[in-house]
């Protein structure tokens, strides 16, 4: 799905406080698009008048809308709709969400104050701003989470995204965990590789991680590793490229173990590597540090308590 194609003028750029709206606006400036952050919504009609009737042929817009609308989020919604109905194609909702946990953290990195948290707490405005973006969430034509993304990879994918010669780029999370530390999420994929051999019973290799070559030469040494590894990799690019018809631009594949230390990190690891059209891979290893090997206390025999 080619997301920039020539019939689309404009772009809303909708979502969360702290998602990450500031980011792409300026991202998007960068690739030649005319940036309005809060846009009065009584203007909105007009700007798509100007847009229909060809007065801004070939300027392409951005438009910054959030939580700060109020109580004109219902007329924008039906403003939208109806944009859509009279003139199919000319714009597009870009719409960013992320955690609360993350926008949390994110507020409290920053100092920021919440556009809503004027009488309320940050937590509850977080959760209030949800509750009145639901709407417009629910209408949007791409929905991004950037629970995951740096300030440099959102920008990347908005570039990649939204260029006039670009090709949609889908962005595809790996993350390696911990089955003992309970699933990630946020996952859309789930595979389970704690049948195969684990690293962790071979002393040399236990405080190590899959981080670590002697690892990876231990698990796909052998067959069983090897057999899974090809079946995954078949099933993964078959079930992106599905995605990717349908038109999905962020997916999270996860990859379990029991700690999460050796056999997913290695796995993650070596999926990154794959070369898949289209598709830009991120990693995380959630679980990888949880469980820092401690080397055992030996004693000489008939040694007594404190001594060394």
């Amino acid at each position: 799905m080619q997301i920039a194609a020539e019939q689309t003028q404009i772009i809303i750029v909708t979502g969360y406080s702290g998602a990450g709206k500031s980011t792409v606006l300026r991202a998007l400036e960068d690739t030649g698009f005319f940036c309005v952050d809060n846009l009065p919504i009584p203007l909105f009609s007009s700007l798509l008048q100007l847009v229909h009737q060809s007065k801004l042929q070939g300027q392409k817009i951005a438009l910054g809308i959030d939580v700060r609308v109020g109580h004109a989020m219902e007329y924008l919604v039906s403003e939208l709709n109806a944009a859509n109905t009279q003139h199919p194609g000319l714009l597009k909702i870009f719409f960013l969400t992320a955690s609360s946990q993350v926008l949390l953290k994110r507020f409290q990195e920053t100092r920021r104050k919440h556009p809503l948290a004027d009488t309320i707490d940050i937590s509850d405005a977080i959760a209030l701003e949800k509750r009145m973006l639901k709407p417009l969430m629910e209408i949007a034509d791409i929905t991004l989470d950037t629970d995951p993304l740096t300030i440099h990879q959102l920008r990347s994918f908005v570039k990649n995204t939204f260029a006039a010669d670009a090709k949609q780029v889908m962005l595809v999370n790996l993350i390696s965990f911990g089955f003992k530390y309970g699933m990630p999420r946020e996952s859309n994929f789930v595979y389970d590789i704690r049948s195969l051999p684990n690293p962790y019973f071979v002393p040399a290799l236990r405080q190590l991680s899959g981080l670590d070559q002697a690892v990876v030469e231990y698990l796909f040494a052998q067959k069983e590793v090897d057999e899974y590894w090809c079946r995954l990799v078949d099933f993964v690019k078959f079930s992106l490229a599905k995605a990717y018809e349908e038109g999905r631009f962020f997916v999270t594949i996860a990859i379990g173990c029991t700690g999460g230390r050796h056999r997913s990190v290695a796995f993650v690891q070596e999926l990154a590597k794959q070369s898949v059209e289209s598709v830009q891979f991120l990693v995380k290893h959630r679980d990888i540090h949880r469980e820092a090997y401690e080397a055992p206390v030996i004693k000489e025999v008939g040694a007594k308590e404190g001594s060394l």
